[in-house]
């Protein structure tokens, strides 16, 4: 029988995924500023430009969220295992 991932596993299974569409959005806007660029877009162009310091900013900040939490969520994983709260499911 498989376990299926606990909520918080999902959880970050989830935050993975949000991160992936992010890089994939992140890595999509050169090419949508040169067409632009080629249009004489110069608005538009800012406002990607402005899209993709946000990007950068959330893409880093949840990547450094997931690594932190996962460090210190194994730690109390421990507690956990060893049935310090009830046996594990």
């Amino acid at each position: 029988m498989t376990r299926q991932p606990d909520g918080i596993e999902r959880r970050f299974q989830r935050l993975r995924t949000v991160v992936s569409a992010w890089e994939i959005r992140y890595n999509q806007l050169p090419d949508q500023v040169l067409s632009l660029f080629d249009a004489s877009d110069l608005d538009s162009i800012s406002e990607l430009m402005r899209e993709k310091r946000r990007l950068a900013g959330l893409i880093s900040g949840l990547h450094e969220f997931i690594r932190r939490w996962e460090l210190e969520g194994s730690e109390h994983s421990l507690f956990t295992s060893t049935g310090a709260y009830g046996p594990e499911e």
